[in-house]
């Protein structure tokens, strides 16, 4: 039980850190909790299965995460006769169906996160979306880089027309004093008139 605990707290840890939430002595640290109606662990010879089915929750310093399924997967060491031996590092964490991650003004959703701590990578698939205070950015796939301050935006490959595309949405700026009534220009996304 001793090691269950403690793959929960570094399944919070890496998620925290995968999204991009810094360290801070600002905020105490509080416990990290994941609740779910269900909670099934699958021992094997190499790697521990834990899925989390029915309103998912983890909560911990700085950070609300739900979706409606999660599934953690785990290196196992020691005795095979043990249903759950050794814990050992997360191999991979995929939070599926409705995902909502929210830490310090930022807000994260889609269908589908996985999180990778040995390539360092958060995937957000099905429909990803992540806004803050300074703009809005959403595509068919994000794929985070931890470490490298890199995020690709994909577009899907298989969609026509606009709906596919990657599209960043920033605050407006003021105007940059070009009042030449004969040339102006109108954007024809903007909303005025």
């Amino acid at each position: 039980m001793k090691h269950f605990i403690q793959t929960l707290a570094l399944l919070a840890l890496l998620a925290t850190q995968a999204f991009g939430q810094q360290a801070t002595t600002e905020l105490p640290a509080q416990n990290t909790v994941i609740t779910s109606d269900n909670l099934e662990l699958v021992g094997g010879d190499s790697e521990n299965r834990f899925f989390f089915t029915g309103n998912v929750k983890i909560t911990g310093t700085n950070m609300l995460a739900t979706c409606d399924e999660m599934e953690v997967i785990a290196a196992r060491s020691g005795s095979t006769e043990k249903t759950v031996g050794e814990m050992g590092a997360i191999e991979s964490i995929i939070m599926m169906g409705n995902v909502v991650i929210e830490q310090s003004g930022r807000k994260a959703t889609g269908g589908r996160a996985e999180i990778l701590p040995n390539d360092d990578k958060v995937i957000l698939s099905e429909g990803p979306r992540v806004e803050d205070s300074r703009g809005v950015v959403s595509g068919w796939k994000m794929i985070l880089h931890k470490g490298e301050r890199k995020v690709e935006v994909l577009s899907d490959p298989n969609a026509t027309g606009e709906s596919g595309r990657t599209r960043v949405q920033l605050p407006g700026f003021k105007d940059l004093g070009y009042d030449d009534p004969e040339t102006s220009f109108r954007n024809p996304g903007s909303n005025s008139q």
